[in-house]
């Protein structure tokens, strides 16, 4: 795969990797939703706890994420240069540093649960049920994290294919198990949204055992004479690396989170409708999340074999793609959000309140999403510092101020169209710096592949 990745026609290559994602992350979105719509069914009171709930989870993912950014960034440049070795090295090094910091979060959310969902707004009546959740989703929370650093490091050899087929295995066997957990069949006892939790545990653990076996026959699960001294060399440069792109990633829940705060005096019925629509949403950018989890391995490889003309093609075929793509789901959506908020709740307040959702929101998605795909060859270019911040220029400056002025001025409807607005103005932004940057053929990348070669050489 590293041949074609390097030297077949571009568009071609893209399509190729992405293609697999966006059933993977399909898969991953229908898995949520398969979530929202069981729980739905439970009642108003259970959909808002749930929703609480979103923001810390998105916190956790994204710190995953953020990991399997840097351990991407490092195993792509491996591959890329002909270096499995010390890909083996990386690989390692990445989920030894994930099960630690898997734990301690562990350890943090069964300490401090109800602490964290007073911050964000929960009333004291809703904290048992939160609890009834979260009990079985902090254990869980660990094998996710562990899931996503795996999937990543199989990206980052080319394989996009059998991530994007586990999750969609996942994803069908969640649908299977939330009916009979959530409200039990036979001798088995419903246990509510606890159920809902229980169901995303079983399957994540299912898939990380799969992808563990997996990244043993391609010979990457291997110490590969891991010494400890090299353990604490490449877990330095996965922190150099992560630490921005964590922040990065966790900005955007940060961001949610803040918008959640702001809505939650707006009502119970306007915090249900926000979590409806921030269910549906990935839905309307899933290929715009296919295309950046593409780039970073693209991107990786060509950097490391010198084709470096062959990044900026693929960040300008990407962008146009984008612009086109989402105005039609705008569209789309704005077309048919009656008929989907009608899926969610009964409540007509949260129906019209879901429809004013998928109006309005949707339009900034294209602004994002050319963020999105700076962050991810930023990110992958070892640049994270760089797509932190202009993921922070996004959210201050644009995303979350225009959505008070918004909801200050006009409510939760407001609040949506300066939220959209933000994501918009920023992504045009963003395209202009990345023309400008093209024009001075700008990278100023570190090679840490050969600077850790060098430290292990010379400690030998």
């Amino acid at each position: 795969m590293r041949d074609e990745i390097v030297a077949a026609p571009v568009g071609r290559t893209l399509y190729k990797l992405t293609l697999p994602m966006v059933i993977g992350i399909v898969a991953v979105f229908f898995f949520n939703l398969v979530d929202t719509f069981f729980i739905g069914l439970l009642g108003t009171t259970s959909l808002a706890a749930v929703t609480f709930t979103m923001p810390i989870a998105m916190v956790v993912m994204n710190l995953a994420i953020g990991l399997g950014i840097a351990s991407s960034a490092l195993i792509a440049r491996a591959i890329g240069g002909n270096e499995h070795p010390l890909a083996q090295r990386y690989v390692m090094a990445s989920l030894l540093l994930t099960a630690v910091i898997a734990s301690v979060i562990l350890l943090l959310g069964w300490c401090f649960n109800d602490d964290l969902f007073l911050l964000l707004g929960a009333d004291a009546e809703l904290l048992p049920v939160i609890w009834q959740y979260m009990q079985f989703y902090w254990p869980g929370a660990w094998l996710m994290m562990f899931m996503i650093v795996i999937n990543s490091s199989m990206r980052a050899v080319g394989n996009t294919k059998l991530p994007s087929m586990m999750m969609l295995g996942s994803a069908v066997l969640n649908a299977i198990l939330d009916p009979i957990l959530i409200f039990g069949i036979g001798p088995i006892e419903g246990m509510g949204i606890a159920g809902a939790a229980l169901a995303s545990t079983l399957c994540w653990l299912i898939v990380v055992l799969v992808m563990m076996y997996s990244l043993a026959k391609i010979d990457l699960l291997h110490w590969a004479q891991l010494t400890f001294k090299e353990l604490l060399s490449i877990w330095q440069r996965l922190m150099a690396i992560g630490i921005p792109a964590m922040i990065t990633n966790v900005l955007v829940p940060i961001a949610s989170g803040i918008l959640l705060i702001m809505i939650a005096p707006m009502g119970e019925q306007a915090v249900a409708a926000f979590g409806v629509g921030a269910r549906i949403e990935p839905f309307s950018i899933v290929v715009i999340l296919a295309l950046t989890s593409t780039i970073p391995v693209f991107v990786g490889q060509n950097f490391a074999a010198g084709q470096h003309q062959r990044i900026w093609q693929a960040l300008s075929i990407s962008v146009r793609f984008i612009l086109a793509w989402q105005l039609g789901i705008w569209l789309l959506l704005w077309s048919i959000s009656p008929f989907i908020a009608m899926i969610f709740s009964q409540d007509p307040v949260v129906i019209e309140k879901v429809g004013h959702y998928l109006m309005l929101m949707p339009i900034g998605y294209a602004g994002m999403g050319i963020v999105l795909c700076a962050n991810a060859a930023l990110n992958s270019l070892q640049r994270t510092g760089v797509s932190m911040m202009l993921n922070l220029f996004r959210l201050s400056v644009f995303y979350v101020p225009l959505a008070w002025l918004g909801g200050h001025f006009y409510g939760f409807e407001g609040l949506l169209l300066g939220a959209s607005s933000g994501n918009l103005i920023a992504g045009f932004i963003v395209w202009g710096l990345i023309r400008r940057a093209q024009a001075k053929e700008a990278f100023g990348v570190k090679n840490y592949s050969t600077e850790l070669v060098t430290t292990v050489s010379k400690s030998t």
